[in-house]
């Protein structure tokens, strides 16, 4: 893997485009047997890597050859898209509970379920752009003169794309990111500058409603600057504050993703939510799906089961079966620089733990909108 780490605490740049994975940990990301992997590259032509180990040379994936794979899956039938786009909102009024870690991975486990993803980091920090390899901070120059592509650097955000004037108008193309290639999650990055878009929705006419009216018409294709028509799934991320990007976020949702942490803290930031949930019911005659993802989870804590108890007594169906347990995983990870869905080095309790929570929440969103 091609890495560095830039000065003074400046984010991890990896390149993607040289992780390998073995045979097993690639059919267990999409979700088949290593026969049918064989199968697969036999009758469609892909062209699979090998490696000697030993005598014997061994077949290794890219990061590519995983959407390509999950990408034909879905052309000839074998998995299904979503009936109508479903929009999903990370959200809780805290920091540090893996919202971002959720909101990246999900979208990567979409994926390789053949679901065509997009990410909105509205996030003026920028961590899921971070996440997945982007400089927020830096410009292309600045980039270059550190040996990292210029194509890592942010070229424009959702601001762009809203017709709001205070941003240089763009188009989608000229914005989006493909990390992983064309088959992999779409991103549009976020950076600093994110952070003015508070202020110029404040001042204008229906400000809660900007988000929504835009992935109204680029749902629908009517937006022929960004046309989000293709896409099955898209996640907004969000900062932990409930600025007008965050209330613009959720009244655009189907679906509100609320990672917490098994701690007091989290249950307050959770009760507050629920009761601003009622509030946008009446006054927008609608309101999110709320679904939540107990993390950080410590098995055999009698505090910790306790309080599991609790958050779902108090939200009954909208909290997941299985939690994402604490494990080291996710900070190996990260200091990596490879999200734990793509982390090889990944255990059953994180990356296990990570695929039911996503696979419940995908049931949860087909049994709403439907399959297609």
């Amino acid at each position: 893997m091609t890495s560095f780490e830039k000065a003074q605490g400046i984010p991890l740049y990896t390149d993607f485009s040289t992780l390998q994975f073995a045979p097993q940990f690639a059919s267990d990301s999409v979700g088949v047997s290593q026969q049918t992997l064989k199968l697969m590259e036999r009758d469609h032509g892909l062209v699979i890597a090998r490696r000697k180990a030993g005598s014997v040379p061994v077949r290794v994936y890219s990061v590519q050859d995983l959407f390509q794979i999950a990408h034909m899956r879905r052309e000839k039938g074998l998995t299904k898209g979503l009936a109508r786009t479903a929009v999903i909102s990370t959200f809780v009024q805290k920091g540090g509970t893996a919202k971002t870690t959720t909101s990246v991975n999900l979208a990567i486990d979409f994926a390789l379920r053949g679901l065509r993803v997009l990410i909105v980091d509205n996030d003026p920090q920028g961590d899921s752009t971070s996440m997945l390899g982007y400089d927020p901070d830096l410009s292309a120059n600045e980039l270059a003169a550190l040996n990292v592509p210029g194509d890592r650097a942010v070229d424009g955000h959702l601001g762009n794309l809203l017709g709001v004037s205070m941003y240089p108008a763009k188009t989608l193309d000229e914005v989006i990111k493909k990390p992983f290639g064309e088959f992999g999650p779409h991103l549009i990055p976020a950076e600093e500058s994110l952070e003015d878009l508070d202020v110029a929705l404040r001042n204008a006419n229906g400000s809660d409603f900007r988000y929504g009216l835009f992935f109204q018409k680029a749902l629908k294709g009517e937006n022929k600057s960004a046309d989000l028509s293709g896409y099955d799934v898209i996640i907004i991320d969000n900062a932990p504050s409930t600025s007008l990007l965050t209330r613009n976020s959720m009244v655009a949702s189907d679906f509100l993703i609320c990672p917490i942490r098994m701690d007091r803290f989290s249950f307050k930031a959770l009760g507050r939510l629920s009761d601003k949930l009622e509030a946008f019911a009446k006054d927008f005659q609608r309101s999110p799906e709320i679904f939540v993802v107990p993390t950080m989870y410590i098995k055999n804590r009698p505090r910790i089961q306790s309080n599991m108890e609790k958050l779902s007594e108090t939200f009954p169906g909208k909290v997941a079966e299985v939690p994402l347990y604490f494990s080291e995983d996710y900070s190996k990870s990260l200091d990596d620089g490879v999200p734990i869905m793509l982390w090889k080095n990944a255990s059953e309790n994180s990356i296990g733990a990570m695929r039911s929570v996503f696979g419940n929440i995908l049931n949860r969103i087909r049994a709403t909108v439907g399959s297609a």
